[in-house]
């Protein structure tokens, strides 16, 4: 054994879960999930090729219980179960592990944790030890010889580093861990004092039996009573936490030296996988060399020459790629502390927004977006990438740069291709390029300390965005072709990439407010409150918090003996369903509900308005995010328009604040029942697109067929019945749920599913025919091939896979929705500005577009918008907008 060899111990099961949860749903061609195996085998070869390592070896956990176990039968009792997509990749990290001729260990009745403690003390004295891992047991093995890497965030951990995080050093953690427990392991500390407690106490007296010992001479009551009271389970979560460094190995660290790894079976899993960029490694050195390369070569921007001569090198190039470095403020309020702009793949250069530099030298932000012009204006103006791109958008418009639709949106490309992954450019890099990038948050910290860029060093920021820039400008070409592949380049270059740029309008125009209707709303809300509050309290008979669940627990079910319907891990439900099923036998429920939703209206809309108005526009100015769902569908914050109810008198009279701008009325023009329409598409029933060509009451023509009587004769109920089957449909609503809608007895629900079935057969044909192509493919696809990946379909719970059924038909229509809605956004855009028109689209919810328009323009607009809309998709049915004209919103809609 040479001296100082250099031992890398990899913890298996911490690495492989992180990797899982950093990694989007990467899927091989037969669906086999391989996200967590591509993060695990990438951050292998990584370490290999940075490390360097003499020996390495990877430690699992042993399956089933541990010795841990008899000591205390609820250690980790509160764990979620395993995730199946994560348990299906664990074969093929074991195959990757042996094609490298990497050793396994996992040794019966302990932990990797027990394992790699063993593995560490039976080390050669003068071995440097790295143990790759984040687990907070195993920082207690930190010191001299022995660090903690963190492989996917490249962290690192010495005496110093976990000083720092927990306030003592690695040879007093077990004490701390003895007191503050550890809820992820169930191990349960002395309750009353936490971490920072803990470590006070543990600094003061040395270790646990010493603060055991003079636990009397404690200060502070509370925790001094806690320790007298929980001596033994302090002693006891200390032997949880404790490592065994006597585990029996099966192996000898020799038989860990690296070797070279099996090449040829490599490429077999790598093809059978789909890592196409580590089988290109496999064959190309170079194609490795990239992959680990350094950050980029910085070039910081500081004086008006420099930044004439960047502009001048940019124009040359066929193309922009550029990183903005942006706060938590909304867009509206957001300048970037600066831009980085690629150069190439592996260099960058930095223009500071925020302080020195350009600014320094006297140079506003305005004029340096007024040099800019040069690059993205007139005729040979550049395309440009970047990440973020409406954010950009709307802060550049804002310095009287309107840009065209950016060539290519990384975040927005990832998302497209995979609905519920991460679309953060950082897990892209590692996943397309095994690139490990810095967060933003790993620069500037999380939640409540977190450092705005401002206090930040500029050469850290400087860094951070050049490397963003130069990794979003090397993503574009793997993430265009997946697109290609996909079959969504035409979606994402028809209707996303170009709808950013009438996003960043509609945020900019925002729309007014009348902050004294509200005033007077939230007064009369406030006056009903109360009334509903005597009302509830007389019917209780006692007062109680309203909104307190274990308050409401306590009279419902223990006081008025009213039945269980659904329990949860604090007691008894008292969500909305629960109180709905409960209304019929008493009437405190149904004014609980009523109080909570007027509450919320209160609260989310009426009383949070105002303070979003802006002082310079004095509009409030919606953020929309543009995938939102998984459907595809559009969702918005600060605040919310989609949720506003439309349906309740309270609601409605929220729309009534939003008001037109002088001179101006709103228009609102809404699609009619599209999402039956594309129901009616896709299942082609003859009876359906019959009913919608001849423009007739839908769900009358339902009740009518099914119940085989004349239209004429159909009353409000049959109507109404009809109305909630053709809705439950598209939401995979079942007989229990259409029962609770309806107020009628399960059996007689599923009789009018059944009738429906019955007489509309390609609706059923159409239901049967997506699941099982959801089923075969583990997607579905929307008419314009946007996807969603259910894995779900193929999992063993019952009810995981009946959901994953319900949202493989209600993703195609409402997808298909999300779709015509955007492409009818990005056309009717385009439309108003061909027509030299002033009128401005302002919001979107659902189904409907609102726009704001000078009132000479509402005749011409009236013709136009309908027009537009209902020609953006050919369905076998006609697509019909409903068109509305007023002052405010409720009077338009």
């Amino acid at each position: 054994m040479k001296e100082h060899p250099r031992v890398v111990i990899i913890d298996g099961t911490n690495s492989l879960y992180r990797a899982f949860f950093a990694i989007p749903k990467l899927r091989a061609a037969d669906g086999t999930p391989t996200n967590a195996a591509y993060g695990f085998v990438t951050m292998l070869r990584k370490l290999i090729r940075e490390q360097a390592p003499d020996y390495l070896l990877v430690v699992f956990d042993a399956r089933g219980e541990n010795f841990r176990h008899r000591l205390y039968e609820a250690y980790k009792a509160t764990r979620d179960a395993q995730p199946e997509d994560l348990s299906a990749q664990i074969p093929i990290v074991r195959e990757l592990l042996l094609a490298h001729r990497i050793p396994i260990l996992e040794v019966a009745d302990f932990e990797a944790d027990d394992v790699i403690a063993t593995l560490v003390r039976r080390a050669p004295e003068d071995a440097q030890i790295a143990i790759v891992s984040t687990d907070k047991d195993l920082m207690q093995l930190v010191g001299g010889r022995v660090v903690l890497l963190d492989g996917i965030q490249e962290r690192r951990y010495d005496e110093q580093a976990v000083e720092a995080r927990f306030g003592v050093p690695p040879s007093q953690l077990l004490d701390l861990r003895a007191l503050a427990g550890d809820a992820s392991d169930n191990i349960p500390g002395v309750r009353g004092i936490g971490a920072k407690g803990a470590a006070e106490l543990i600094r003061q007296w040395g270790d646990l039996e010493s603060l055991l010992a003079h636990a009397a001479e404690v200060p502070s009551k509370r925790a001094r009573e806690a320790l007298l009271s929980q001596m033994e389970q302090a002693r006891l979560s200390k032997r949880l936490a404790t490592l065994r460094s006597d585990v029996p190995l099966p192996l000898e660290l020799e038989a860990a030296a690296l070797q070279e790894p099996d090449v040829p079976q490599l490429r077999t899993l790598f093809e059978r996988l789909g890592f196409s960029r580590l089988l290109a490694e496999l064959g190309s050195e170079g194609a490795s060399r990239a992959a680990t390369a350094s950050a980029p070569e910085l070039c910081r921007i500081e004086t008006l020459g420099e930044f004439d001569a960047l502009v001048a090198e940019l124009r040359a190039l066929p193309s922009v790629a550029l990183a903005a470095v942006f706060g938590e403020d909304a867009p509206m309020n957001a300048a970037p502390a600066g831009l980085a702009f690629a150069l190439g793949a592996e260099r960058a250069a930095y223009v500071s927004l925020a302080g020195g530099g350009l600014l320094a030298a006297g140079l506003e932000p305005g004029e340096v977006v007024a040099r800019l012009r040069r690059l993205f204006e007139g005729e040979r103006a550049l395309p440009w990438s970047a990440r973020e791109t409406k954010r950009l958008q709307v802060w550049l418009a804002e310095q009287a740069l309107e840009l065209a639709a950016p060539a290519f949106d990384v975040e927005l490309a990832a998302q497209l291709l995979d609905p519920s992954g991460s679309r953060s450019v950082e897990a892209l890099a590692l996943q397309e390029l095994g690139l490990a990038l810095r967060t933003w948050e790993d620069l500037a910290g999380r939640g409540a300390k977190a450092r705005p860029a401002s206090e930040i060093a500029v050469e850290q920021v400087a860094a951070w965005a050049a490397a963003q820039a130069c990794a979003a400008q090397r993503l574009e070409a793997p993430l265009a072709h997946e697109l290609a592949e996909t079959g969504m380049d035409a979606l994402y270059r028809t209707a996303e990439l170009p709808l950013t740029r009438v996003l960043a309008r509609m945020e900019r125009a925002g729309v007014r407010i009348d902050e004294a209707a509200l005033g007077r709303l939230s007064r009369d809300y406030t006056s009903q409150l109360a009334q509903l509050e005597d009302r509830i309290y007389a019917l209780a008979g006692e007062r109680f918090l309203i909104a307190s669940p274990k308050q409401l627990q306590q009279i419902l079910f223990e006081k008025l003996k009213l039945p269980v319907m659904k329990k949860t891990k604090t007691g008894y439900s008292t969500d909305e369903d629960v109180l709905e099923q409960l209304a019929s036998q008493h009437e405190l429920p149904l004014q609980i509900l009523a109080h909570r939703r007027l509450a919320k209206l209160k609260n989310t809309y009426v009383d949070a308005l105002p303070p979003l108005v802006n002082p310079r526009t004095g509009r409030i100015h919606p953020t929309y995010h543009q995938l939102g769902a998984a459907t595809g569908r559009l969702s918005a914050t600060r605040p919310n328009v989609q949720n506003i109810p439309i349906r309740s008198p309270e609601g409605i009279r929220i729309r009534e604040a939003f008001v037109a701008a002088e001179g101006c009325r709103l228009l609102s023009a809404d699609y009619s029942q599209v999402e039956l329409r594309i129901l009616a598409h896709y299942s082609g029933d003859e009876s359906l697109i019959d009913a919608f060509r001849r423009g007739e009451d839908v769900h009358r023509r339902t009740a009518a067929e099914v119940a085989g009587i004349p239209p004429d004769a159909v009353s409000a109920e049959q109507r109404a019945r009809a109305k909630a089957v053709n809705f439950g449909i598209i939401y995979g609503s079942s007989a229990f749920g259409l029962a609770n809608q309806l107020g009628i007895a399960s059996g007689d629900a599923q009789a009018t599913i059944d009738a429906y079935f019955e007489r509309y057969q390609g609706v059923r044909r159409f239901l049967d025919r997506t699941i099982e192509e959801a089923r075969r493919q583990g997607f579905v696809r929307t008419l314009l091939g946007r996807r969603r990946y259910l894995p779900d379909l193929a999992s063993r719970n019952r009810a995981l896979k009946n959901a994953a059924e319900r949202m493989a038909v209600n993703s195609v229509i409402q997808g298909t929705a999300a779709d015509l809605i955007k492409k009818a956004m990005v056309e009717v855009d385009a439309e108003l500005a061909a027509a030299g028109l002033r009128t401005r689209m302002i919001l979107q919810v659902h189904d409907e577009l609102v726009f704001e328009a000078p009132e000479p323009e509402i005749e011409e607009l009236r013709r136009r918008v309908p027009e537009r809309m209902e020609a953006v998709l050919p369905l076998r049915v006609p697509l019909v907008v409903d068109v509305g004209v007023g002052a405010n919103w409720r009077e338009a809609h």
